[in-house]
């Protein structure tokens, strides 16, 4: 298992990447597996059929909340979906155009934020646990490199949105 302050090192670097200008992927449900076309630019290109297989078992470890478990990694992600990792690889740089960890980033913090959003009442500390994150300051990294803000004060912009009536 790794330790608090290795993932607290990768949440840093994470957040300069994302800071940097690195693309995520798209938004919404289908936001783990959803695909864009691009063209190959030097790797093999997977099949059509390849990439809805890819696709379709990613959807499923997202609706199962696989990205909960904080220790995943491309090679346990893998080995999980039982893709192999050059295939997998290939299908975060192609069709998604970014990186496994910037995807798994975009994941949580999505998750994190619907459920800011469904449960108000929760406290970043089961928030940041529930959604992957190792620690409650990763969570709060990823909100400040994202939202300018804190977790706190994104839920407070949120709440007078909603009285506002968007």
């Amino acid at each position: 298992m790794p330790s608090e302050e290795l993932l607290d090192s990768e949440g840093e670097e994470l957040a300069e990447e994302l800071e940097a200008g690195a693309s995520l992927p798209p938004s919404g449900a289908s936001a783990c597996a959803e695909a864009s076309t691009v063209s190959p630019s030097g790797r093999s290109a997977l099949s059509e059929e390849r990439i809805a297989l890819i696709q379709e078992r990613i959807d499923s470890w997202c609706v199962q909340r696989g990205y909960k478990d904080y220790s995943i990694n491309f090679m346990t992600l893998s080995r999980s979906l039982s893709i192999s990792k050059a295939d997998l690889a290939v299908y975060f740089s192609q069709r998604l155009h970014t990186t496994f960890r910037v995807w798994l980033s975009d994941i949580r913090f999505r998750a994190a934020q619907s459920m800011m959003l469904e449960h108000p009442h929760y406290s970043n500390d089961v928030i940041s646990a529930e959604c992957g994150f190792s620690s409650r300051t990763q969570l709060y990294r990823i909100f400040k490199a994202k939202e300018g803000c804190t977790p706190t004060a994104w839920r407070e912009r949120q709440s007078q949105q909603d009285l506002l009536g968007r």
